[in-house]
C-alpha cells in the first residue's frame, strides 16, 4: 500500500453545502403555543423551526435547569485562561472555495442563558466550545482552540515546533499554523504527533506538513501502536457507511439554531475541508516508550482500546504536563457510537485513566487534552483524573450488575431514579457535582436500553 492515503471529505462538504441553502424561516415558520403540534412542512424534509417542546419536555429541561450544578464555573475560568488573541475572521474558506469553518453561524448560543429547545447541559457545553483563538498553557505549550472539532498544541522545541493532533482538514491546520506564526513567530514543524486514530487528529496534517520533509527526515511523524491499521479500517473500509450513518449521529444537515444544531459535545462541528493521512515515522510499540524530539522529552503511554482502539498520553516529565488525547476531556463520551465506531471498553478506559493518574498525575501540575480546555494545578488534576475514571468504571461495573440477571429497561429506568435518590443522601457535594455535570445516571440508562433490550 502506498505511505500516503488521501481522504476527501466530500460528505462534509456536501453537509456544509445542505446548510448554507437553508432559508430563514418566516413568521409562518414560528410553532405554535400548543404542544407538539408543528411537523414538517410536506413539500420540505425540515421545519426551520422543528417541532415544539412537549410539555414533558419542558419540564424535564426545567428540573435540570434547577438540579444540575450550574453555580460550578471552574470549567468557564478554566476555559478562558491563557487567551493571547483571537483572529479578526470567523470563517475558514476550504480550497474547493465553501466555507471549511464558520463560528460565526453559532454565536446565537452566546446570545440567552435558556433556550427551550436545548437541553441546558447541553448549552453549557456550547457556551464552554466557543473558545477560539490562540491560548497559552504554561510558557511553550500552545493550543488553537475553536478551529475544528478537535484542539491543535504546540510544544516548542529547541528549532521548531512539535505538534499534537493536526485537526481535521488541511484548510483549518493551516490556519490555526499561520495565526500561531503571526502571534509567537515563524517556526518549522518538526515533528506531529497522532494521539490517536480518528480523523479529527491526523486529518489536517497536510496542511502543516509537506510529506517531502518527512521522506527527507525533516520532520517525525509518531503515533501509538496499530495506527494505521485501525485509521484505515475505521475512515476506508468502512468509510462510507460511517459516514452516512455520522449525519444521523451529529445532525450535520441542520442549520445551526436553537431549533436545529447546537454542537456535538467536543466541539460545535467538523470542519468540512481536506482529509488527508501521512504515515507514521515512529511508531509507539511498548507499553511505555521514552524519545527526546527536538530537545522535548517525551514519554509515550499507550491506552489501547479506550477512547480509540489506537491512542495514547504523553507525559513531559520536565514541565510535569500530562497530555490524555482524547481519554480525559472535559465532557462523559459515549461507548456506543451511532455512526459505527468500534465500541469503546469502558473498563480498559477506566484502568489506563487509572494507570496514567498513578503514573503521572499524582506530580502533574497541568492537564491538556485533545478537546476542550486545560486543567491547572495537582488537586484539580487528581480530581478531574479520578472522577473520569470512575465515570467509565462504574458505566461497566454497572451494566454487567443490571445485564446479567437480564432487567428490563423498565426497571431500569426504575435503578436509575432510586441510585440518583441514593447518590443525593450519600455523596458529597463536590462529588455529587462531577456525576450530575457529567450525565453519568443518563448515561448508564442510554446504554442499558441497547444491553438489555429484547
Amino acid at each position: 500500500m502506498h505511505r500516503t492515503l488521501i481522504l476527501v471529505a466530500l460528505f462534509i462538504i456536501a453537509a456544509s453545502g445542505c446548510a448554507q441553502k437553508e432559508q430563514a424561516p418566516t413568521e409562518a415558520d414560528t410553532p405554535p403555543d400548543t404542544e407538539g403540534q408543528t411537523s414538517a412542512k410536506p413539500d420540505g424534509h425540515y421545519h426551520p423551526k422543528g417541532k415544539a417542546p412537549s410539555k414533558h419536555t419542558l419540564a424535564v429541561i426545567e428540573k435540570a435547569r434547577a438540579s444540575l450544578p450550574f453555580a460550578d464555573k471552574r470549567d468557564f475560568e478554566e476555559q478562558k485562561k491563557g487567551f493571547i488573541a483571537a483572529p479578526t475572521y470567523m470563517k475558514i474558506m476550504a480550497d474547493a472555495g465553501h466555507a471549511a469553518w464558520d463560528m460565526d453561524r453559532w454565536q446565537w448560543v452566546l446570545e440567552s442563558e435558556d433556550f427551550d429547545s436545548v437541553h441546558p447541559s447541553l448549552l453549557r457545553q456550547a457556551k464552554l466550545n466557543m473558545n477560539y483563538g490562540l491560548y497559552e498553557v504554561i510558557p511553550g505549550f500552545y493550543q488553537v482552540r475553536g478551529f475544528d472539532l478537535a484542539n491543535i498544541t504546540f510544544v516548542r522545541g529547541k528549532t521548531g515546533w512539535i505538534v499534537f493532533d493536526p485537526l481535521t482538514a488541511a484548510e483549518t491546520a493551516r490556519a490555526a499554523k499561520e495565526f500561531v506564526d503571526e502571534q509567537l513567530g515563524e517556526l518549522p514543524v518538526v515533528a506531529v504527533v497522532y494521539s490517536h486514530s480518528h480523523g479529527d487528529h491526523f486529518g489536517g496534517v497536510r496542511g502543516i506538513v509537506d510529506e517531502a520533509d518527512v521522506r527527507a527526515g525533516k520532520v517525525q511523524i509518531i503515533a501509538p501502536r496499530d495506527f494505521m491499521q485501525y485509521s484505515v479500517s475505521e475512515n476506508i473500509y468502512a468509510g462510507n457507511a460511517m459516514s452516512r450513518r455520522m449525519f444521523y449521529q451529529y445532525g450535520v444537515l441542520l442549520p445551526a439554531s436553537p431549533y436545529g444544531h447546537a454542537g456535538q459535545g467536543l466541539a460545535m462541528t467538523v470542519a468540512a475541508g481536506n482529509l488527508g493521512l501521512i504515515a507514521p515515522t515512529r511508531v509507539i510499540e511498548k507499553a511505555i516508550e521514552v524519545h527526546t524530539v527536538d530537545g522535548v522529552k517525551m514519554e509515550f503511554h499507550n491506552a489501547p482500546f479506550t477512547e480509540a482502539p489506537s491512542e495514547m498520553h504523553t507525559w513531559f516529565p520536565e514541565k510535569k504536563v500530562l497530555w490524555t488525547g482524547e481519554n480525559v476531556t472535559g465532557t462523559f463520551h459515549n461507548i456506543y457510537t451511532l455512526r459505527g465506531a468500534m465500541v469503546r471498553d469502558a473498563l480498559a478506559w477506566s484502568k489506563y485513566i487509572n494507570e496514567a493518574l498513578y503514573l503521572y498525575g499524582k506530580q502533574a501540575d497541568v492537564m491538556i487534552a485533545s478537546h476542550h480546555w486545560p486543567r491547572w494545578g495537582n488537586d484539580r488534576v487528581q480530581e478531574v483524573l479520578r472522577g473520569q475514571r470512575d465515570l467509565y468504571g462504574n458505566i461497566n461495573n454497572q451494566v454487567l450488575h443490571l445485564a446479567n440477571p437480564a432487567t428490563s429497561t423498565t426497571r431500569c429506568s426504575t435503578w436509575r431514579t432510586r441510585a440518583s435518590r441514593s447518590t443525593r443522601s450519600t455523596t458529597s457535594t463536590r462529588h455529587r457535582s462531577r456525576l450530575a455535570s457529567s450525565g453519568t445516571t443518563a448515561a448508564i440508562t442510554a446504554l442499558l436500553n441497547t444491553t438489555a433490550a429484547r
